[in-house]
């Protein structure tokens, strides 16, 4: 009897190899679950907040273009920032977009209405809208803008506008802030013209600029990377 009692105070509970190994299983399993939970909750955090990077730099642009178009008198379309004039007969002459036409360009132009009366188109001021494209496999990069107040005006019927830019616009095209920092180009010319890839503004009838763009944020916080888009089209119409 007395050996019984002592075999049973000998045991002492606990947990066998097998209990061990499926209580470490399952932690295992748990935990892979929760780190999987919480990659996917900070992608759609990330997203959210790319979201609202997106409709900031939609506002931006469709406001600040809105506000500069009213008060504008007309508008020249580009290929791009850098192309402004064309050859004719080996002659460089402006090389401004038509009807019908896409470029990644808009200048917006100031005339001093005290001299419309009088016939004489004097430049004021211009307001630019481009868009670098820094990623050319994605076909986007950010959109910039320019403002320039002329210092002497300059006569429009006189000075083809590529030269008004040219001693004008000076920087370089990274030189102008940004209002977006990522936006793919979507218009789609209608007349002959050779694009490569879509820009974003559409000529329309030489009097009103469509703009045609996704524009997309990425976040990468943490490991977690994450992008959105979203696409917009609008348009502008100088007061002509």
């Amino acid at each position: 009897m007395n050996r019984l009692t002592s075999n049973a105070r000998g045991r002492r509970p606990g947990f066998t190899l097998v209990e061990l190994m499926i209580a470490v299983t399952l932690t295992g399993l748990a935990t892979v679950g929760l780190v999987a939970f919480l990659r996917q909750s900070l992608m759609i955090y990330y997203s959210v907040r790319a979201e609202h990077t997106i409709n900031r730099d939609i506002r931006a642009i469709t406001g600040r273009l809105a506000s500069d178009a009213v008060t504008a008198n007309y508008f020249c379309l580009y290929p791009n920032f850098s192309t402004r004039t064309e050859l004719v007969n080996g002659v460089a002459v402006d090389g401004s977009l038509v009807d019908g036409q896409v470029g990644d360009f808009l200048v917006l132009v100031y005339v001093d209405p005290a001299q419309a009366s009088t016939g004489t188109s004097m430049i004021t001021k211009l307001v630019g809208y481009y868009r670098e494209v820094t990623d050319s496999t994605r076909n986007n990069g950010p959109v910039r803008r320019f403002e320039i107040p002329l210092s002497t005006p300059v006569d429009a019927k006189s000075t083809p506008m590529f030269e008004v830019l040219n001693t004008y616009v000076t920087g370089s095209i990274s030189s102008y802030p940004a209002l977006s920092q990522l936006a793919q180009g979507l218009a789609a010319n209608t007349a002959t013209q050779t694009v490569v890839t879509p820009p974003l503004f559409y000529n329309l009838l030489n009097r009103s600029v469509m703009i045609s763009a996704q524009i997309s944020a990425s976040l990468t916080e943490k490991g977690v990377s994450a992008q959105t888009g979203n696409t917009y089209n609008f348009t502008i119409s100088p007061r002509g």
